[in-house]
């Protein structure tokens, strides 16, 4: 027991010892000038030590700059994949307008239906067919589907953009567009929110047989030069050419007059039309089959 005790005051004694030597020193440190003793030894030291912190900063380098480059990778992959993750949200959002554009395009084709008319299941074009001079589609409804040879085809609001022809088949049918060079239609030209016919004392709408001439252009021929027709006038079905029923129902859209032209020669107007509906956008058409 007096051992330890003598142990642990030996120890206090060195510490206490230890302390003012300390002080000591650093007063005289700082008292002294650059010159002093102790400046001179610190600046020994320093020297001594250098090449050990060298190699010591030299072996802690390497750690250092792979931790860089960890952190690099880690920061690159994080960009990476916000950036696949904006990719997929701006792919999800692109599909999701397409379908509501589709659903809606379907909509309007299955509201757009006349209370009048009787009407074969929504088709869809399947292929194109005919040559240079012909202007062709084939659907995929026919015979089962209560289709029929010189039925109206229609899209949208009761636009009309061919009829069907003798090739029909149980579920399939062959379409001749409006542009092909064999179609033919009786027309009438009625300006946008005209009334049903023209008032009393004023020039009557046209009328006239719509066909694709052999320039390649869509008009209607046969129409009097003392009729009514501007740029921009509907071209609608009359149902009927003179005295005689045609194949389709009155009032059914073709297309807009885009130009009216006549000379002093001519015995009638040539007018061209724009078609409401291009072949090249069709996608899903009705065939009326009753009316």
């Amino acid at each position: 027991m007096g051992r330890k005790k003598s142990n642990a005051a030996s120890g206090l004694a060195g510490l206490v010892i230890l302390c003012i030597t300390s002080l000591v020193l650093f007063t005289i440190y700082v008292r002294e000038d650059d010159g002093g003793p102790l400046h001179t030894v610190q600046l020994g030291a320093a020297e001594v030590l250098r090449p050990v912190r060298s190699l010591l900063n030299l072996a802690a380098s390497p750690v250092q700059g792979t931790g860089d480059r960890i952190g690099n990778a880690f920061d690159g992959r994080r960009e990476a994949d916000l950036e696949r993750q904006a990719r997929e949200y701006e792919e999800d959002a692109a599909e999701a307008a397409g379908l509501r554009q589709e659903n809606e395009r379907l909509r309007r084709l299955v509201e757009a239906d006349d209370p009048t008319f009787d009407y074969a299941p929504l088709a869809r074009v399947v292929a194109p067919v005919g040559g240079q001079l012909s202007d062709k589609v084939v659907i995929d409804v026919g015979t089962e589907d209560g289709v029929k040879p010189e039925q109206p085809v229609v899209v949208g609001d009761n636009v009309l953009i061919g009829r069907t022809t003798s090739t029909v088949t149980p579920h399939t049918a062959e379409v001749m567009l409006v542009t092909d060079q064999d179609f033919a239609a009786g027309v009438r030209l009625v300006p946008p929110d005209a009334p049903a016919e023209p008032p009393e004392g004023e020039a009557p709408y046209g009328q006239g047989l719509l066909q694709t001439g052999w320039e390649g252009y869509l008009g209607v021929n046969y129409v009097d030069l003392e009729a009514r027709v501007e740029k921009g006038d509907f071209v609608v079905t009359s149902g009927r050419a003179g005295d005689r029923e045609l194949l389709f129902p009155p009032g059914l859209l073709v297309g807009t007059v885009e130009t009216v032209t006549s000379l002093d020669i001519d015995q009638y107007q040539k007018i061209v039309v724009e078609p409401t509906v291009r072949p090249a956008d069709l996608q899903e058409v009705r065939v009326v089959v009753g009316w």
